[in-house]
């Protein structure tokens, strides 16, 4: 006899997230306007959400770099007052020299990736044949990708983190896992961050112990992966 149609077709295991992305922290409450509560809250909505979740096992955010154009921009106009030579030809100088040789190349000014959105806000090849204008896009996201990495890992103020959004995650105990291409094509995304955001991670066993090595030493103790350490090491290479 042939089972039951409810028997045969058994229903799939139910979905089982592990991960959780935090896009946007705000508080209802007018009157702690200003408080810094955002790594309560985290740390609060991660507790919560892990009891409704027990599957949940990575806490992440996708978050905004609003201080990479303003950043990079002084530090081209820097560039291009030294004569292109830089104080540092091993780092950030071949990686701004590298991004406009890049943009030369690819026939765009320094404003074009902030700008209006176009073919240069696609995504980072992983591989594959690609025309000589393609491969000319990439150079210059990758030499993007290189230097946010080292304006968020390098860029300091009073040996903290000098991106303000940075410097509240990593001061809550987080560190920096990977950064996004083409993550935020809006006008806002292009106009702070060339489209770029990040992913902070928040390790709940570690979170202490982070927040208070970068409370006592800043930057000296930023917590980042090997890939974005690399990336920031590498003159804006990807590769």
């Amino acid at each position: 006899a042939s089972p039951p149609a409810a028997a045969a077709s058994a229903a799939p295991p139910p979905f089982a997230p592990t991960t959780a992305a935090f896009y946007s922290i705000s508080s209802p409450f007018s009157g702690l306007r200003g408080v810094p509560v955002g790594g309560l809250l985290i740390k609060q909505a991660a507790a919560s959400l892990a009891a409704a979740e027990p599957s949940l096992r990575t806490f992440v955010t996708l978050s905004p770099v609003p201080g990479f154009r303003t950043w990079l921009t002084a530090r081209l106009a820097r560039q291009r007052a030294s004569g292109g030579g830089g104080e540092d030809l091993s780092g950030e100088g071949a990686a701004l020299n590298g991004l406009l040789q890049a943009l030369s190349a690819a026939g765009l000014d320094e404003t074009a990736p902030f700008s209006e959105l176009g073919p240069l806000h696609g995504p980072i090849s992983t591989g594959g044949v690609q025309s000589p204008e393609q491969e000319r896009a990439d150079a210059v996201r990758r030499s993007l990708v290189g230097l946010c990495a080292r304006y968020l890992c390098r860029a300091t103020q009073r040996q903290r983190a000098l991106d303000p959004v940075a410097g509240f995650h990593m001061r809550n105990g987080a560190a920096l896992i990977a950064i996004h291409w083409a993550a935020n094509p809006s006008s806002y995304g292009l106009e702070e961050s060339a489209s770029i955001m990040v992913n902070y991670h928040y390790d709940m066993p570690e979170v202490e112990a982070r927040h208070s090595a970068y409370v006592a030493k800043g930057v000296t103790e930023l917590a980042a992966s090997p890939e974005v350490w690399r990336l920031a090491h590498a003159s804006g290479s990807l590769t």
